[in-house]
């Protein structure tokens, strides 16, 4: 009898062996993590980490004469077709990325979507603002090699240079994409949670949301989640991208430090303006033509 208890709690006690994971799952769970790596870094974190490198990479570029690679041009690949035209790369990139997941957590509703991509206008006007700024501080603070001419296009023509403060475009333009990025993406932290509220039968009634949209948004969590994912790697890959050209903008001479240091603020002060006080003071009944990313009847993510 003894035995026959024994031999039933050693049966009780065995665990279902999980089914193999092959080697195409495994490739899809390993890009995945990585990817989460590069872009779910808290984005106050990211910000000291681009301004002391900037500050301690421009340093060591007045200190030490690097030598000079294909890198090192303003004529080379990465510079000519990314960075020149990097707020369009990333407004694309942005634009599929919000669209596909917002249409998940707003539950199919596309006047909802279209609320998220305003935040993009936003990153678009301070995109054209600043380098307007930066053009037109550089055409007015500055003189003109030698006597003659007055002012930047006249000193120009005339064949003389100019000798401006110009604050670094590359630098502004390469954190403020960072920035937008990082802010974009965080709802990925908690995007399998929102899988498994989908999957929770009482999630309608809790969340006080009618059932067909509930369904709706299910359906899109599943239909959507490949291209999703997708999305998600490629977004991974121009962060690394913009980061690296950062590097390369800050180690090598293109301007001084305190130009590459202003264009460093002028990021941050975009990013604080959008995400900290227009969106930050977005509350329910106010500021409505903005919402904040993961804002949603599904509550899936913190917002505030």
């Amino acid at each position: 009898m003894a035995t026959t208890r024994g031999s039933a709690k050693k049966t009780g006690e065995k665990k279902p062996v999980p089914p193999p994971t092959n080697v195409g799952d495994f490739i899809i769970v390993l890009v995945m993590t990585v990817c989460k790596k590069i872009l779910l870094v808290d984005t106050s974190v990211k910000i000291g980490l681009y301004f002391a490198g900037v500050v301690i990479g421009s340093v060591l570029a007045d200190m030490i004469q690097l030598p000079r690679t294909y890198l090192s041009s303003k004529d080379n690949f990465f510079n000519q077709y990314f960075v020149k035209l990097g707020w369009g790369w990333t407004l694309i990139i942005l634009t599929a990325f919000i669209t596909q997941t917002s249409y998940v957590y707003s539950l199919g509703k596309t006047n909802l979507v279209k609320v998220h991509l305003l935040r993009l206008c936003m990153g678009t006007f301070w995109w054209y603002t600043m380098v307007s700024l930066i053009n037109y501080i550089e055409s007015v603070v500055g003189v003109c090699s030698g006597k003659g001419p007055i002012g930047r296009d006249a000193c120009i023509k005339n064949g003389k240079s100019w000798l401006g403060f110009e604050i670094s475009g590359h630098v502004f333009l390469l954190i403020h994409n960072l920035l937008t990025i990082s802010e974009e993406v965080k709802i990925f932290k908690d995007w399998k949670k929102l899988g498994e509220m989908f999957e929770d039968p009482d999630c309608p009634t809790n969340k006080n949301i009618k059932m067909a949209d509930f369904l709706q948004g299910r359906k899109n969590y599943r239909v959507l989640a490949p291209y999703i994912n997708g999305t998600f790697v490629i977004v991974a890959v121009f962060m690394v991208l913009w980061e690296f050209m950062l590097i390369i903008s800050t180690i090598y001479r293109f301007h001084t430090t305190s130009q590459k240091v202003t264009a460093v603020f002028m990021a941050v002060a975009c990013w604080f303006g959008s995400y900290r006080l227009i969106l930050g003071y977005s509350k329910a009944g106010s500021l409505k033509l903005l919402q904040k990313p993961g804002e949603s009847p599904m509550k899936f993510t913190k917002i505030g």
